[in-house]
């Protein structure tokens, strides 16, 4: 394999390496802005291994099981999170989160209050354990997402696709393995993500998906991790199949050939005017330290044009720290930008991003890349501060000693209109005396520049929410539209409530309001394996504003019986302001 070095980054074999840039430490405003660690160009996908043989790889040490779980929520080791767990249940908690009011179930697929605004006209069955089924696995958690063409609607889900119409008929189906064209030689992809990006000359979807093996081991010809992409050749495609697709297999690994040689987990996609971003956390193959969040660029332009020919697209490889575990820099979110974020003096097009800082803090950061058509995209980034939130607790079921896992404090999902960027996620709260809830924050960010070129970012707005005292919201999702009102699932679960999702809305400088349970559950779910205690929920929910930017597509999941036994259950649902 070609190995092209850059501060201790190799590029595979399997894509034309173009001469990679060295990169530096996350800057600060009025530092110099740092250029990409890596530059590609990334081809079409002519074979089910894209080029490269999966033969040379060690096979996944699940392979030949009946199900596939991950616990926790990859960021720290499994003895860290339940001290952290722990810790959130008890210890000091933000407080002043606004109580609101739980939302009527709604259990049937339309909502007979539909006339008033904002409603929930539709609502109907996506996929579950048992339909997401990938070539005999089964996985928890499920992390639906959904996406919103004009006359389609996507959901992912772990590990499989469904394209419905836009009244929930069902078209297509496909495992996400058969989908990409990936052996399952190194096991079966996971973490999808769907998005339909209206803000183009040729508005297309794009799904992301992950796959990965030799983790836990220390022989590295065991070691693969590769970033799966797919966009769509039409506006409303067809079905599933390869030929309404162009599939791109991308190398995930970083920091090849040393000690900290890594696989990418939890994708995170967006898209400014002129590129698409698909953000990673990696992790050690040997005992899944986390190393770095690694931002990868395409110039969308290129990539959408695709009707005829599936073209080789430009990547740009940003790690915004050099620092092993600097958890200021994870998750970071790219925005969905339904209209265009503005150019200024020596900026084209840029595209934005947010993240959190992961356990007890007050940090919001906002990054900037800008000038991707150039062929010369540069990153910079700014720090707010504002309110101050925590990793949140474990949310308790009816009936039951089994905690569901409301993840951690990542930032979830960002929606862009404009300058504007508004984000979500979950951390602990506390409404009475302890033990602890879990409660939502949604920053709202303006961006801009300053005389200099350097990126300005002002927090304007910051609701912190929640149902009240023994109610755990987590796994939220955002969209918002050009009114800048927003919708959202929420996730949510208790002592009294089996795990469910809501439809949520607020309008700009308001309180978020409940308009429909949507995804009202039934039984308290089983433990996750290898924990006898908790059970896997998310790891996100799903938030798209329609491209006619009149209403808003959700996706989340609900807790019910099926096949006699607790099981995740997906619901996708049309919110109209």
């Amino acid at each position: 394999m070609r190995k092209i070095i850059a501060i201790g980054v190799f590029i595979a074999a399997s894509m034309l390496a173009v001469t990679p840039v060295a990169g530096q430490e996350r800057v600060r405003p009025g530092a110099a802005e740092s250029k990409p660690v890596a530059v590609a160009l990334d081809r079409a996908s002519a074979t089910a291994t894209g080029g490269t043989s999966d033969a040379a790889f060690g096979p996944d040490a699940s392979a030949g099981a009946s199900s596939s779980s991950v616990a926790p929520p990859a960021a720290v080791d499994a003895q860290t999170y339940a001290r952290e767990k722990a810790e959130a249940a008890r210890g000091p908690a933000p407080t002043g989160a606004t109580r609101l009011a739980v939302p009527e179930a709604r259990s049937g697929s339309a909502d007979p209050s539909a006339s008033a605004a904002p409603s929930v006209p539709l609502n109907f069955a996506g996929l579950n354990r048992q339909t997401a089924v990938n070539n005999g696995f089964v996985f928890n958690p499920p992390d639906t997402i959904v996406g919103k063409s004009p006359n389609r609607v996507l959901e992912g889900a772990n590990s499989a696709l469904r394209l419905f119409n836009t009244s929930g008929g069902v078209i297509a189906t496909s495992d996400m393995n058969t989908f990409f064209g990936a052996s399952t030689t190194n096991g079966r992809l996971y973490d999808p993500k769907v998005y339909y990006d209206r803000n183009a000359t040729n508005p297309r979807f794009f799904v992301v998906g992950l796959q990965a093996a030799g983790k836990g081991d220390t022989n590295a010809a065991n070691d693969v991790s590769r970033i799966w992409v797919a966009v769509a050749r039409s506006s409303d495609p067809a079905n599933l199949s390869s030929s309404n697709w162009c599939r791109y297999n991308i190398e995930g690994r970083r920091n090849v050939g040393t000690s900290d040689v890594s696989w990418a987990d939890y994708p995170q996609i967006g898209a400014g005017r002129d590129s698409f971003s698909f953000a990673v956390n990696n992790f050690r193959f040997t005992n899944s330290t986390f190393t770095y969040a690694v931002i990868h660029v395409w110039n969308k332009t290129i990539a959408t044009n695709n009707a005829s020919s599936c073209p080789s697209i430009p990547q740009y490889t940003f790690q915004p720290s050099s620092t092993i575990a600097n958890f200021t820099a994870f998750t970071i979110q790219p925005a969905q930008s339904y209209t265009s974020p503005s150019s200024f003096s020596g900026t084209t097009n840029p595209a934005y991003y947010m993240s959190t800082t992961r356990g007890s803090s007050n940090q919001y950061h906002v990054y900037r890349i800008r000038n991707v058509a150039s062929a010369s995209p540069t990153l910079t980034s700014v720090t707010l501060t504002g309110h101050s939130y925590i990793i949140p607790p474990a949310s308790p079921q009816p009936s039951s000693s089994i905690v569901i896992d409301t993840g951690d404090n990542r930032m979830l999902q960002v929606a862009g209109i404009g300058n504007t960027l508004v984000g979500m996620f979950t951390t602990g709260c506390n409404f009475s005396s302890p033990p602890n809830e879990s409660c939502s924050l949604a920053p709202r960010v303006t961006v801009g520049q300053n005389g200099s070129g350097g990126l300005t970012a002002t927090l304007v707005e910051n609701t912190f929410a929640g149902f009240g005292d023994n109610i755990f919201v987590h796994h939220q999702s955002i969209a918002t539209n050009t009114s800048l009102q927003s919708a959202s699932t929420w996730e949510y679960s208790g002592s009294a409530n089996h795990l469910r999702s809501t439809a949520m809305f607020k309008n700009v400088n308001a309180a978020w309001s409940g308009v429909s349970t949507y995804a009202a559950g039934t039984c308290s779910l089983p433990a996750t394996a290898p924990s006898a205690t908790m059970a896997r929920s998310g790891d996100y929910s799903g938030a798209q504003l329609d491209p006619a930017l009149t209403s808003f597509w959700l996706a989340g999941e609900e807790a019910i019986t099926i096949g006699g036994s607790c099981q995740w259950q997906t619901r996708i649902a049309r919110l109209i302001p």
